[in-house]
């Protein structure tokens, strides 16, 4: 794991870095960088294109070049001959074979992340941490610096429950690889005459959808959306005002309404 000495924040000012790396964004935010990249310019733009289409006014913009980066890390954009390309993975995401496609690719890009790899072997099969636990694992185990630890833990639940890491269990106490495969299809031999509604096994999920169907990318941004959207709702009941959650919303919806 490197250690840098010092990078730029969206401020632009010189800050130090983590031990561990891991972006500024998570894998949502930087999964719509790709995504403007392939619906506004067919696969590759240039920074300043990228910039106006995510609504940004200059390409030294801070949250502009963290996004950049943000997206590089978990290999969904590259950068060729001043072009920014969207990367084959970014392809399976953006244009998947199948929705476990999609699937499969947004975990690969969750991996890509030193940090959240190195999350998920040191607590592969265990719980996480919780609450100030998980921020001294940050600090002792992964390295990552005071300054950093709200945004390491930000980036890395979001990203989490954007990879489906926690759906199996329905909460954030431990990651888990989502389901991405098939479920097998009905025999075509079985017959439905004299079926009851209920199978023989009384699980109660009779013959429509397979359970833990998995869900679509699309699904999960507006999930994320949402939560987002209760959290700007609580600190709002409690006087506060966040104007990042604000801008961030508005950027989700409106790369929504892009596509």
């Amino acid at each position: 794991m490197k250690t840098v000495s010092a990078v730029k924040d969206e401020s632009g000012t010189a800050r130090q870095r983590s031990g561990t790396q891991f972006p500024a964004y998570g894998l949502i935010d930087s999964v719509a960088v790709a995504e403007a990249v392939y619906n506004k310019a067919g696969g590759y733009a240039s920074r300043d294109q990228l910039a106006s289409f995510l609504g940004y006014k200059s390409t030294e913009n801070g949250a502009f070049v963290s996004r950049v980066s943000s997206a590089k890390m978990f290999g969904l954009i590259s950068d060729e001959n001043g072009q920014l390309r969207i990367t084959p993975l970014a392809v399976r995401i953006l244009m998947p074979e199948s929705p476990e496609h999609a699937r499969a690719a947004l975990v690969d890009a969750f991996f890509a992340i030193p940090l959240f790899k190195a999350i998920y072997d040191e607590y592969y099969g265990k719980n996480l941490p919780e609450g100030l636990g998980f921020e001294n694992a940050l600090k002792t185990r992964f390295k990552v610096t005071p300054k950093r630890l709200y945004f390491a833990r930000k980036a890395f639940f979001d990203s989490a429950y954007t990879a489906g890491f926690f759906e199996t269990r329905g909460s954030k106490t431990q990651l888990i690889i989502p389901n991405f495969k098939k479920p097998p299809k009905p025999s075509p031999e079985t017959p439905n005459k004299g079926r009851s509604e209920e199978p023989s096994g009384g699980d109660g999920t009779g013959d429509g959808e397979p359970p833990n169907q998995p869900k679509s990318r699309d699904s999960l941004q507006n999930e994320y959306i949402e939560t987002l959207i209760g959290v700007l709702r609580e600190k709002s009941k409690q006087g506060e005002i966040d104007n990042d959650l604000m801008e961030r919303i508005e950027r989700l919806l409106d790369m929504k309404s892009i596509a």
